[in-house]
């Protein structure tokens, strides 16, 4: 028997019929005409050659084909009807769902382990990845539904892409404890004549503290660049460079050993970290509760 050439629908009619047992109840309950059902059963008579139901007295009863189908397809069925009705909702403490969230190295550090705090306890059985993305390739990366959210710096987007401020945090300088630009609050000039290392993905291009020294009429030209936080404090332990990090990593840092901290020297910069995914998902209920755990997960974290 070829499934792809039967209509799903009639078997909706079979089993609205096998409920009510006369088609004006089924046509009641379906929002259609009795003769709309009665052509729907003449469809499934065809289709299974059998009687799929029979008349007896006023009553229809179904056949021991019928019997047998609904019988079988009872399972799928509720599993169906289950799914269809659940689409509107999201039930955390049962949910297996997998979501990708993509954030460079040093945000997940930070914001991965606060939020999985929350979601082990909610939500035992969802699955979290992160996704290391370029801020190139953010976009793309939503609106090919690779990623549910993703977590970064400000990023130009599409109309496609929703976005959500999440927090922001001043800067502050780093240097191996006792580093003698750093006993005191340090000065631009003192700043500007210091060996710094630079944080990036990149192989060349200013941070974004150049951007701001740059606006500010001073340039710095960075000794070493590296691609992780990590590594850019095994650098700075062990030479008379300077790191210049959100006080957001400052925390993420300290773990590794103690380090000489002053403020940036030019106030006013600061990291704005925003919340981004593709507007489809803006009303996706499983979608709707990530965020709201993001959001949650990050309260604590240090704001400028």
């Amino acid at each position: 028997m070829n499934l792809d050439k039967l209509d799903l629908n009639l078997l909706v009619v079979m089993r609205v019929l096998d409920e009510c047992r006369s088609t004006t109840k089924a046509a009641e309950r379906l929002h259609v005409s009795q003769p709309a059902v009665s052509h729907a059963l003449k469809r499934l008579r065809q289709h299974f050659d059998d009687p799929v139901f029979e008349r007896r007295g006023r009553t229809l009863v179904p056949t021991a084909q019928t019997q047998r189908l609904l019988a079988e397809t009872a399972g799928p069925w509720r599993q169906l009807h289950k799914a269809l009705t659940g689409l509107d909702r999201f039930e955390p403490q049962t949910s297996e769902q997998s979501f990708v969230i993509g954030l460079n190295n040093a945000f997940e550090n930070v914001m991965l382990p606060a939020l999985m705090a929350r979601v082990a306890e909610q939500a035992p059985s969802v699955r979290m990845a992160g996704q290391a993305i370029s801020r190139s390739a953010l976009v793309e990366e939503l609106v090919n539904a690779n990623l549910d959210l993703a977590i970064d710096a400000s990023v130009h987007v599409s109309d496609q892409i929703v976005q959500q401020a999440l927090l922001a945090s001043d800067y502050v300088v780093m240097g191996r404890p006792g580093h003698q630009a750093l006993l005191s609050d340090i000065s631009v000039d003192r700043y500007l004549a210091s060996r710094h290392v630079l944080v990036s993905r990149r192989t060349d291009g200013p941070g974004l503290e150049d951007d701001w020294l740059h606006r500010h009429g001073h340039r710095r030209v960075p000794a070493v660049r590296c691609q992780s936080l990590w590594t850019a404090c095994q650098v700075v332990a062990t030479t008379d460079c300077l790191l210049t990090v959100p006080r957001l990593f400052l925390q993420q840092a300290l773990q590794i050993q103690p380090f000489s901290i002053t403020p940036f020297p030019l106030p006013g910069l600061q990291l704005s970290v925003y919340l981004y995914w593709h507007r489809s998902r803006d009303s996706d209920p499983a979608n709707r509760w990530l965020r709201a755990e993001v959001v949650h997960s990050l309260s604590g974290l240090t704001n400028a």
